[in-house]
């Protein structure tokens, strides 16, 4: 009787232990994010004024695209789809935040903060 706890718990131990390693690096099998924040230099400038987006936003893959934010009040990029949202709010009157996608596409965008600004964001 023993001996068989002893592998039961070997294998739940084995089976947690695969769960949170994660492996293959996409973060325990999920989807990988089609952008990412970044600290890099501009290549694409995009802007927020009077709660409006510039567009067209073109970029490549790889390209980091920054936002500044000329509004008196924080915004946030988010893909419609939920597969990337940048990690902290672009601070207002200046502020600036940036992405740099990893994939090639077309895609919707919207403010987390303010859901009817929307925009397109094109990676060629």
């Amino acid at each position: 009787m023993r001996s068989i706890l002893r592998v039961a718990l070997s294998i739940t131990a084995t089976l947690a232990l695969a769960a949170c390693s994660g492996g293959g690096g996409t973060g325990g099998g999920a989807v990988a994010s089609v952008c990412n924040d970044s600290t890099g230099a501009t290549v694409v400038a995009a802007t927020v004024q009077n709660k409006t987006w510039s567009q067209p936003i073109n970029a490549k893959v790889g390209d980091v695209i920054t936002w500044t934010n000329n509004d008196s009040v924080a915004h946030k990029v988010g893909l419609d789809d939920g597969s990337c949202t940048m990690g902290a709010n672009i601070a207002p009157s200046g502020g600036t935040a940036s992405l740099v996608f990893t994939k090639a596409g077309t895609y919707p965008f919207h403010c987390t903060i303010h859901p009817t600004m929307t925009g397109t964001i094109t990676i060629s």
